[in-house]
C-alpha cells in the first residue's frame, strides 16, 4: 500500500511538471491570434489604435496573457476636414463600448459610445480627438482595451445670403436670410423698395424682411447686402396686385367726423404717426404666421382704391384692412412685440402700435378703449382692446395696418404660410 502511494505520488508530480511545462510553454508562445479587428473608421479613413492592451486567453482561458503595445504613428493629423458646421462620421468595431473625448479650445466634450456608426457636428476650431473602449470576446475569449487619437480642424463656413421668394405682388414681404456671418459683424441692406433691418436669428443667423409697398411700381429691383467684407446682391420682381375701388360715404357735417378730420387731427397725426416709421427694433419679437386680430367682416380689403362721397378725382389707397365687427369685440396682438404708442389721437381714436422686430409693425385704429400701455411686450393673442368708432370712423370696425418703415403692407397676406414673408420658414433660429 505504501508502495502504491508513492508510485501514485510520483505520477501525480510528473503530470503536475508535464502539464506546468506545458503551460509554459503555452504562456510563452501565445499569440493574440483572437484579438479582433479593432480599426476605426473616422472620416472612411481607418484608425489604427495608438495605444492598446489585450489579454489573450491560454488554455482555454485559465490564464491570460496581456499583451501592451504603443504606437505613436497611428496618432493621425487630418488638417482641415471640412467647413463648419462639419458632419463627422465614426465606424466603431463590433463589441466596442467606451466613449469619445472631443477637445477644442479648452472646452471637452464627452460621450458613450457603442460599436457601429456615429455621427457627430462640430463647429469651426482646431480639434483633439480621443477615443477609449473596451472589446471582450466574452466568457473564455480575449478582452482588451484600445486608445485612438487623432487631430484635425474645421474651417469657418463661408457666409451665405439666401432669399426667399423674389417674385412677389404689391403688398407682399421679401425674406433674406444671412448665415455663416462672424460674431463681430452686424450686416446691412440697401434697396429703394423700403427699410431693410437684419435681426438677429441665432448663431451666425441673421433675418431682413423687405417691403413690397401697395403703391410700388411693378418692375425689378435690387436688395444689396453688406455683412463686413462681404457683398451680395438679389434682384426682386415686384408683379401688379388688382386693388379693388369703394366709394365710402361720410357725413362730413357730423361734428365728430368734422373733428377727426380737422388741421388739428391731421396735425396729430403727422406728429405721432409718420415718426414712427423710421424706427425699429433690432430684435425680433414674432414667429409663426400671424393671426387675424378680431373676429369679423372684412369692410374694406387692403390696397382698395377709396373714393369719399363719389369724388373720384381724389383717389386714395387704404393702407390696412378694416374688420367691422360689434362695438366692445376683442382686439388681440396676432404676433408677438412690443407697444410702442397706446393713446387716443383725434383722427386714429384709440390707437395702438406694436413692433415685431427690424421695423415690422402692426397699426390698430378706432377701438373703443385700450387695454395696453406703451413699453409693454405682448404675446401672440394677448388681448390689446376692443372695436370701436373713435376718431374718423362711420361705425364700428378695426382699421388694421401692417408696414416695414413707411411702405404699408398686407396683413392679410400675413394670415398665410405662402406669404414672401415666410418662403425661408416661419421660426427664429
Amino acid at each position: 500500500m505504501k508502495k502504491f502511494i508513492l508510485r501514485l505520488m510520483a505520477v501525480i508530480i510528473i503530470l503536475s511538471v508535464a502539464f506546468a511545462g506545458y503551460g509554459y510553454y503555452e504562456y510563452a508562445n501565445a499569440n493574440p491570434v483572437s484579438s479582433p479587428e479593432t480599426d476605426v473608421l473616422f472620416m472612411e479613413t481607418a484608425l489604427a489604435p495608438a495605444q492598446s492592451e489585450w489579454n489573450e486567453p491560454v488554455l482555454r482561458g485559465l490564464v491570460y496573457r496581456r499583451f501592451e503595445k504603443t504606437d505613436a504613428a497611428a496618432e493621425r493629423n487630418f488638417g482641415a476636414i471640412g467647413r463648419s458646421p462639419a458632419q463627422l462620421y465614426l465606424r466603431l468595431p463590433e463589441g466596442f463600448a467606451g466613449r469619445l473625448r472631443l477637445t477644442t479650445d479648452g472646452a471637452v466634450r464627452d460621450e458613450t459610445l457603442r460599436g457601429g456608426d456615429a455621427v457627430f457636428d462640430a463647429e469651426a476650431g482646431d480639434y483633439n480627438l480621443e477615443i477609449t473602449g473596451d472589446i471582450s470576446k466574452g466568457q473564455g475569449g480575449g478582452y482588451g482595451s484600445f486608445t485612438y487619437r487623432c487631430s484635425f480642424s474645421v474651417e469657418e463656413a463661408e457666409p451665405e445670403l439666401l432669399t426667399g421668394k423674389t417674385e412677389l405682388a404689391q403688398g407682399d414681404i421679401m425674406s433674406l436670410k444671412l448665415i455663416n456671418i462672424p460674431p463681430e459683424i452686424t450686416p446691412s441692406a440697401e434697396t429703394s423698395l423700403g427699410m431693410a433691418v437684419f435681426t438677429p436669428g441665432g448663431k451666425g443667423v441673421w433675418h431682413a424682411a423687405v417691403p413690397v409697398g401697395n403703391r410700388q411700381n411693378p418692375g425689378s429691383y435690387t436688395i444689396s447686402v453688406q455683412a463686413g467684407d462681404r457683398h451680395f446682391e438679389t434682384d426682386v420682381s415686384v408683379l401688379p396686385f388688382d386693388f379693388v375701388e369703394q366709394n365710402l360715404t361720410i357725413d362730413v357735417g357730423d361734428p365728430v367726423i368734422s373733428e377727426a378730420n380737422s388741421p388739428e387731427a391731421y396735425r396729430e397725426y403727422r406728429e405721432k404717426i409718420p415718426p414712427l416709421f423710421e424706427t425699429f427694433d433690432t430684435e425680433r419679437y414674432w414667429e409663426g404666421v400671424f393671426d387675424a386680430p378680431a373676429d369679423g367682416r372684412v369692410s374694406t380689403e387692403f390696397g382698395t382704391i377709396r373714393y369719399t362721397n363719389g369724388n373720384y378725382a381724389n383717389p386714395r389707397s387704404h393702407n390696412g384692412m378694416d374688420i367691422a365687427a360689434p362695438e366692445g369685440s376683442p382686439v388681440r396682438a396676432p404676433n408677438a412685440g412690443r407697444v410702442v404708442m397706446a393713446e387716443r389721437l383725434l383722427n386714429t381714436g384709440n390707437t395702438v402700435v406694436i413692433e415685431h422686430g427690424g421695423g415690422l409693425k402692426s397699426y390698430y385704429f378706432h377701438m373703443s378703449r385700450l387695454d395696453v400701455n406703451i413699453g409693454e411686450t405682448v404675446n401672440k393673442g394677448e388681448l390689446i382692446g376692443a372695436i370701436g368708432t373713435t376718431g374718423y370712423s362711420t361705425g364700428p370696425h378695426l382699421h388694421y395696418e401692417m408696414r416695414i418703415g413707411n411702405k404699408p403692407v398686407s396683413p392679410s397676406m400675413l394670415f398665410s404660410e405662402s406669404a414672401g414673408l415666410y418662403s425661408l420658414g416661419v421660426t427664429n433660429d
